[in-house]
């Protein structure tokens, strides 16, 4: 495999800069599954190796190896975060304006935020946030949207959201845009409780830390409830999954169903056959992940940098300050913030 490798066959030609556990686990198991429609021309570390992952043996070449970006349609960058802004750099002086760019979150640690400029340099820019791509959202959303649930109350994800995957989670339930504001307090037991108020006026409570096995998600409406665990409360929906052969194939919260491909259930294995859905949440996120590529190959580019960008920054203040206000000065969707932003990063090093 090579930078400078071509298809013939109408596929896209992806190259991955990043071998650690989030390409082994995720990315290459959501590619393998999604191959007809792309092509790993190149993986890309610090040092040669051979990788196993998905089944395969995959050759890995120092990226100091790559010398052009001809051949390559799309890089996929999971390095580790203090790395990103050289290896960012490195790939702009390759000449990227012909190339698009998955960068995987948080895109750039707050005391790098200047370099978020730099990303102009690539064609089209996006982030495989798989938590905003989770198939038990859509059954989620339908069943809000249907009325069934009354007014929406409130989102809890009760040890079911970590950082700033959290903010994209509750974000993409809710249909929101934005965050207005915010706040992180402990409470109980060595918890920590997120309150979220959303720009189309929602709200969730994420409490941590993140604990999958026991963690659940409930939305609370005027009329009734959902809740991926069983509850004897009347009015109380399950989000619910079939499983069948070990693998996940369908969603389901009342008459709201989420049916999986053969694809999509080829990358839930492994799960205990009574598992709840959040206690599968590892097996989601792969799912997320094809859902991410299939939006790529269909002319999107997954989960938005800005609102990715603004996930990084409120869980940064959240988890300094305890608390966030979107205001020009802070919001980093409004250009003083940005410019604000920048400069501090460049004080923080």
């Amino acid at each position: 495999m090579s930078g400078t490798a071509s298809a013939t066959n109408g596929k896209r030609r992806i190259a991955v800069v990043g071998v650690g556990k989030r390409v082994r686990e995720a990315v290459l198991p959501a590619l393998c599954a999604i191959e007809e429609s792309f092509e790993v021309v190149g993986l890309y570390a610090r040092t040669a190796r051979t990788l196993e992952a998905a089944g395969r043996e995959w050759p890995v070449v120092p990226l100091s190896d790559l010398h052009d970006l001809k051949g390559v349609d799309l890089l996929y960058v999971a390095v580790g975060k203090d790395a990103v802004p050289s290896v960012l750099q490195q790939l702009l002086s390759l000449g990227a304006s012909d190339t698009d760019l998955l960068i995987d979150t948080p895109v750039v640690r707050f005391r790098h935020f200047r370099h978020v400029a730099s990303l102009s340099g690539f064609r089209r820019v996006g982030v495989p946030e798989d938590c905003a791509f989770l198939p038990w959202i859509k059954p989620v959303r339908d069943c809000l949207a249907s009325g069934v649930l009354g007014d929406l109350d409130e989102l809890v994800l009760w040890k079911s959201g970590y950082a700033y995957h959290g903010l994209a989670t509750a974000k993409t339930i809710l249909e929101a845009d934005g965050i207005r504001r915010a706040s992180r307090k402990p409470v109980e037991n060595g918890l920590f409780e997120r309150r979220l108020h959303l720009d189309n006026g929602t709200r969730a409570t994420i409490v941590e830390p993140r604990d999958y096995a026991s963690g659940w998600v409930q939305v609370i409406g005027s009329k009734a409830s959902l809740c991926d665990q069983a509850r004897e409360a009347p009015k109380s929906l399950h989000l619910e999954v079939a499983v069948q052969d070990g693998l996940c194939r369908s969603l389901r919260v009342g008459d709201h169903v989420a049916e999986l491909d053969e694809a999509e259930a080829s990358l839930t294995a492994g799960d205990p056959e009574d598992a709840s859905v959040i206690a599968r949440q590892e097996a989601m996120k792969r799912v997320g992940l094809l859902g991410v590529l299939r939006n790529v190959r269909d002319g999107g580019m997954g989960y938005p940098l800005t609102a990715a960008v603004e996930d990084t920054v409120v869980d940064y203040w959240l988890e300094r300050l305890g608390r966030y206000r979107a205001t020009p000065v802070t919001d980093p969707g409004a250009p003083m913030a940005r410019c604000l932003l920048s400069v501090l990063s460049r004080l923080g090093g």
